[in-house]
């Protein structure tokens, strides 16, 4: 049997490195942390949707927005013809789709001008960030709680 203290390196180091995580991975791992988590508990950690749409009786999609103001960085715009392509910046603004059924987070998607500097869909990881705190916050309440 582990004694609490024993517990506690790990979940320093899995609070440090959410802490210094690129955002992209924050994205992804908000992403998979609501992953089957019921509409109660999506709605206390990441609030209310921006839109929701019922497309079947036990389906329904709710849409989370962020709207980045600070792109941060130089951003060059080299124009071509029929378009062009930048260089530096980062995106302005995430959608996160999330499709429930039957009161369950079933599936996630980011959609929108979502991708940072670093990484893909950095932009979208303040909307299930306070997810992921709530689930590290449980997590050392647990350890703390162990019977040692």
């Amino acid at each position: 049997m582990l004694k609490p203290w024993f517990a506690l390196p790990g979940l320093l180091a899995s609070v440090l490195i959410s802490a210094c995580a690129p955002t992209h991975v924050v994205a992804d791992r908000g992403r998979e942390s609501i992953l089957g988590m019921d509409d109660y508990s999506l709605k206390s950690c990441a609030g209310i949707p921006t839109r929701t749409e019922q497309l079947t009786a036990g389906t329904v999609l709710y849409s989370y927005e962020n709207k980045y103001e600070r792109t941060g960085g130089a951003q060059v715009t080299f124009p071509i013809i029929g378009g062009g392509f930048s260089l530096g910046g980062s995106g302005s603004y995430c959608h996160a789709l999330v499709r429930m059924v039957d009161g369950r987070v079933a599936a996630v998607n980011y959609a929108g001008d979502n991708d940072d500097m670093v990484g893909r869909e950095g932009i979208c990881a303040p909307i299930f960030r306070g997810c992921l705190r709530a689930q590290e916050r449980a997590g050392q309440a647990r350890a703390a709680n162990r019977p040692g």
